[in-house]
């Protein structure tokens, strides 16, 4: 059966062009002219694959990557741009981020040749009826991983917007393919919690974190950083012990480690967590409560539980300037962070206008792809080094007063 292929390009030109060479290899073409437009179509369609632009001008091809990476099956994404290689990294690594099946970039004008090619070299594309985790991870490449270098931290800077300096780095899971490459959180994820692995994963990657944070350390290079935790690891109570051990075993002081929960969580029995959360405050440990608004979690759990910062989810950040429901509930957030003496950090950076917008509205701290992507770590302290001697400068960001 031949594949459905949806072409979303804004030139009327390029979507002709491309529905023509691959009609001549036989695909199902339909095409859109705006991410709108894709997004009624995959409302009612199923493609399995998407090959769209990376600039339109209602919204880019960024904000169509994230909405990919929400459908209920899983296709295949081929970018094509006539932007610069570092807009195309970005790309990438945005839809690694969101766990979406990249199968290519290609640059225009488009060669027919290297576009099917990408296309047939996809042999084992996933099935658009399977999860997809399945079948790029199998469980016992995950156990063997785990136990080896399968795992990789990469670190995404998060910028304090009172001093203009670099605040930390979250930590976010990378998994080195058997056969090259890196895939994204999305793929670790499902199978750790498919097969009850979520606990390992976490101690595992809070091992790899801490110990690159010792290791700057070493080097003179002393690092915030912020780890996702799960409902699964605050229901054990030996859980802030393990923290503390690590933080020892590396010699990492505890108030340089944050660990973010996502609001979802506290529908498990908060006693446990209370008293394991209360523990790792009382240490120093920074604590977060992540996705802010996302699930409207009560807002007793703010007071009741020793959080420091509330993140504020990016969805809210990502619609604030056009959904004035979603810039009241994000000015809400910031103010009320305030109210609680907790800081306030904003997720979803993408451009200079959603920075400028959380900068005036008093967020403390943020995070996105316009002030920096998830890097390896020799990527982000070299990163880190560069943008605090002033020789990067990231587009929008006030000078500090």
């Amino acid at each position: 059966m031949s594949k459905r292929i949806l072409v979303v390009d804004d030139s009327a030109t390029m979507r002709d062009m491309l529905t023509q060479y691959l009609q001549t290899a036989d695909y199902l073409v339909a095409t859109a002219s705006s991410r709108a437009q894709a997004l009624e179509i995959l409302k009612t369609e199923r493609y399995d694959v998407i090959v769209t632009d990376l600039n339109m001008p209602e919204m880019d091809g960024f904000g169509l990557i994230q909405s990919i990476s929400e459908l209920d099956w899983d296709p295949g994404l081929i970018i094509v741009s006539h932007q610069d290689e570092r807009a195309l990294y970005s790309a990438r690594e945005l839809a690694l981020a969101y766990s979406v099946n990249l199968l290519g970039v290609l640059t225009k004008p488009i060669d027919k040749g290297l576009l099917l090619s990408t296309l047939n070299d996809v042999a084992s594309m996933r099935d658009t009826d399977k999860k997809g985790a399945e079948t790029v991870l199998i469980e016992s490449e995950f156990i063997r991983g785990l136990l080896t270098d399968g795992l990789a931290p990469v670190f995404q800077p998060k910028l304090n917007l009172k001093t203009r300096k670099v605040a930390g780095a979250e930590v976010f899971a990378r998994w080195r393919a058997p056969g090259g490459g890196l895939l994204g959180a999305g793929a670790v994820l499902r199978i750790a919690e498919e097969k009850g692995f979520m606990d390992v994963l976490t101690y595992r990657m809070m091992e790899l974190a801490l110990e690159q944070q010792g290791r700057w350390h070493r080097q003179g290079q002393d690092v915030k950083i912020a780890i996702n935790v799960s409902s699964e690891n605050l229901r054990k109570e030996d859980f802030a012990d393990i923290v503390l051990g690590l933080t020892d075993q590396f010699d990492v002081k505890p108030g340089m480690v944050r660990l973010e929960l996502s609001e979802s969580d506290f529908h498990v029995d908060e006693r446990v967590p209370l008293e394991v959360l209360s523990k790792l405050k009382a240490a120093g440990v920074g604590l977060s409560l992540d996705d802010f608004g996302a699930g409207f979690a009560s807002l007793v759990r703010l007071k009741t539980i020793p959080f420091d910062e509330l993140i504020v989810d990016r969805e809210f950040v990502g619609r604030a300037l056009e959904d004035k429901m979603a810039r009241i509930i994000l000015e809400s957030a910031i103010d009320l962070a305030h109210k609680l003496d907790l800081s306030c950090n904003c997720e979803g950076i993408e451009d200079t206008a959603h920075l400028k917008m959380v900068q005036d509205l008093g967020a403390d701290t943020a995070q996105g792809y316009l002030i920096g992507k998830p890097m390896a770590p020799e990527e982000f302290l070299i990163w880190s080094e560069d943008f605090n001697d002033g020789v990067l400068t990231i587009p929008g960001l006030n000078i500090a007063e």
